[in-house]
């Protein structure tokens, strides 16, 4: 009995507290922080993994919790009736999941000042150190990032931070200003990208600008997208010999314009329907409408149709996706395909 207690006593070693440590949650080791000091250092060296990061200029948003800054009014001293702009100091507000609102919270601290203290406690603090025990870089660990309006100016900054081995889904919304974004490596080749044509086209966008991306997945909610240009990424699919599993995925559109845009490139590129050895690939999916194909090469064809919208009620996608062809083989492909 009392070796059994001198063992339920013993604190665990460092390479136990780890393992634990990187088990547990964001919020339980922020706790652990706060409540218990003699974990902290080794809390610190430990890279946090985040479900999603949303990270503006005058914003901090980590696993629904976001952090809004802004400058604060103070009284005129010349005039005590006018409220001015005080640089030196911040408003800070905190929402959580949108719902529960915490502030504004008055503090002395430049808006531009609390931002680098979030991004240090979360993004650099123990997630970028030198490990002690390899010497390499940590990396935060995140599978969906979303980028804001005024991404471009701290993506450079920022992607240094991301382990790109984990980082699955990127976001982000098409304004002058993030066009820069799509020339980015990682941007290029991310497994999923969504590109939100919210506020109407660019006058700096062209469709050549996604024709070299080689995402697994592209998706575009743009409702200006036009039929030229769809030709134009059809024809390059096509030449460019895309990989099987390969999608696009065009938000959102009516369902008549779908349709008309399936009959259009059936023939222009001489596309036919589909036939039954494509049977596997539409077991588990809703066909609304004709499903028509191109032949890419012996093994692999390009096969569109239309899709209902996961974003809006009562409109449609249209979906285009590289699949295994079986006619060469005879043989039906896995499921991993």
């Amino acid at each position: 009995m009392e070796n059994q207690e001198v063992l339920r006593s013993k604190p665990l070693s460092y390479e136990a507290s780890k393992a634990v440590l990187k088990s547990l949650s964001l919020e339980t080791r922020e706790t652990i922080n706060r409540r218990i000091p003699a974990l902290r250092t080794v809390n610190s060296r430990l890279p946090y993994v985040l479900e999603n990061v949303r990270i503006g200029a005058k914003s901090f948003e980590i696993n629904g919790r976001e952090w809004v800054m802004r400058q604060a009014l103070v009284r005129n001293a010349d005039n005590p009736l006018e409220e001015v702009v005080d640089p030196r100091k911040s408003e800070v507000t905190i929402y959580r999941d949108n719902l529960n609102i915490t502030g504004p919270y008055r503090v002395n601290k430049p808006r531009e000042e609390i931002w680098y203290q979030l991004f240090d406690e979360y993004i650099r603090n123990g997630t970028v150190k030198k490990k002690r025990e390899s010497g390499e870089d940590l990396k935060i660990k995140v599978t969906n990032l979303e980028l804001d309006k005024q991404a471009a100016v701290d993506y450079d900054h920022l992607i240094r931070f991301i382990d790109l081995n984990v980082l699955e889904n990127v976001e982000f919304i098409a304004v002058e200003n993030t066009m820069a974004l799509l020339d980015k490596p990682e941007i290029k080749t991310c497994k999923n990208l969504t590109v939100d044509f919210w506020s109407g086209r660019p006058t700096n966008f062209s469709i050549d600008q996604l024709l070299p991306l080689r995402n697994q997945h592209l998706i575009l909610d743009d409702d200006s997208f036009t039929l030229h240009e769809q030709q134009l990424i059809v024809k390059d699919w096509i030449t460019t010999d895309r990989e099987i599993g390969t999608r696009f995925t065009w938000e959102t559109c009516l369902f008549e314009n779908v349709l008309s845009i399936l009959e259009n490139l059936k023939t222009h590129f001489g596309a036919v329907e589909a036939g039954s050895h494509l049977d596997y690939f539409f077991s588990d999916k809703t066909i609304h409408g004709n499903v028509i194909t191109l032949k890419m090469r012996e093994d692999r064809e390009l096969v569109m149709y239309c899709g209902e919208s996961k974003m809006t009620d009562y409109l449609w996608t249209f979906e285009m996706e590289v699949v295994a062809s079986t006619t060469a083989t005879g043989t039906v492909p896995t499921s991993g395909v």
